[in-house]
């Protein structure tokens, strides 16, 4: 699945969406990689996801 789907499952182990990781960003304003991880609670299980992760940081911002 293309990972700008905003149905591409991001983070495996807490099985959560690329869309959902951006509502989750525009919402609450998150703007770095640390503050996404604990307020989600995701990218902090095997850390697999936290590339992506903030790939989708950099993508919201630049829409903004």
């Amino acid at each position: 699945m293309d990972k700008k789907s905003r149905e591409y499952e991001v983070c495996l182990c807490h099985h959560v969406t690329r869309g959902e990781v951006e509502d989750f960003i525009r919402e609450h304003q998150i703007t770095d990689l640390k503050t996404l991880c604990e307020s989600m609670d995701v990218g902090n299980k095997c850390g697999g996801c936290r590339e992506d992760l903030d790939m989708i940081l950099s993508d919201c911002a630049a829409d903004a």
